[in-house]
């Protein structure tokens, strides 16, 4: 079997995909790169049709395995990482559309020692700013021709191609380091909200200064530690500028 890696866990997530025949073409690029799992939210036609069947061809395993999910939102904490996909880079002033790409990540070792969903949207429409505000990550994949959007099954190929050219690229894997998880790193986002909300700043900058950070973190892939030690601190600092308000209260 041609694995990613060895110790890479990934599924592919599908938001209301509604052509049968790219379920069945996904299905058979996810064999062609050992993905863990396909998984489809809400789907808007049969994915088990003869045209999916077809279409995936000695991949059918994916398709009678797939797992099924109303909403997106009930399965994020059952990722380390989200990472969300978009035919269209935002504009400086949509910071939900800030796109990276698979070579600009820091540390390939994240792969191999997290669970990670990688999210793709509609065909026709792709993932709205609430999906992508789900999604830890956001990459894009440029495309210089006339026609600027990729078939979806064409664009999991590719984003899967990078992936594994990112995983083989770790030389040793028995030291890893732990990964953080969306549930640690939300608590972190948490105490920094608390901290921004409670500074002398432009409200309506506030949600941008936000989700920064989110975005900062997040493709710094962080290790649990890292984030543990984060937590630690602004536990502290948020203490003590309550400690400050109390005094000068008195």
């Amino acid at each position: 079997m041609n694995n990613m890696n060895a110790g890479a866990n990934i599924s592919v997530i599908l938001i209301e995909p509604k052509v049968e025949g790219n379920i069945g073409a996904i299905a058979r690029v996810c064999n062609n790169f050992n993905v863990t799992e396909l998984v489809l939210i809400s789907p808007q036609v049969d994915h088990l049709s003869e045209e999916a069947r077809n279409r995936a061809r000695h991949s059918k395993h994916y398709l009678e395995n797939a797992k099924i999910y109303a909403n997106f939102r009930s399965i994020k904490d059952t990722y380390s990482f989200l990472i969300g996909t978009s035919a269209k880079a935002g504009k400086t002033y949509n910071v939900y559309r800030q796109p990276a790409f698979s070579w600009e990540w820091t540390d390939e070792k994240f792969l191999l020692n997290s669970k990670i969903g990688i999210v793709f949207g509609r065909e026709d429409r792709g993932l709205s700013n609430e999906e992508l505000s789900l999604c830890d990550y956001l990459v894009n994949v440029p495309v210089p021709g006339e026609q600027r959007v990729l078939n979806i099954s064409h664009a999991v190929a590719i984003v899967l191609y990078e992936v594994w050219k990112q995983t083989n690229k770790v030389v040793s894997t028995s030291e890893l380091e732990v990964a953080s998880v969306s549930k640690e790193r939300e608590m972190l986002f948490s105490l920094f909200e608390s901290l921004v909300d409670n500074v002398d700043y432009e409200e309506y900058r506030k949600p941008n200064v936000k989700h920064a950070f989110r975005s900062i973190v997040n493709r710094s892939f962080a290790t649990k530690e890292e984030i543990h030690t984060l937590i630690g601190m602004y536990k502290t600092i948020l203490e003590q500028n309550q400690k400050d308000y109390e005094n000068d209260s008195e």
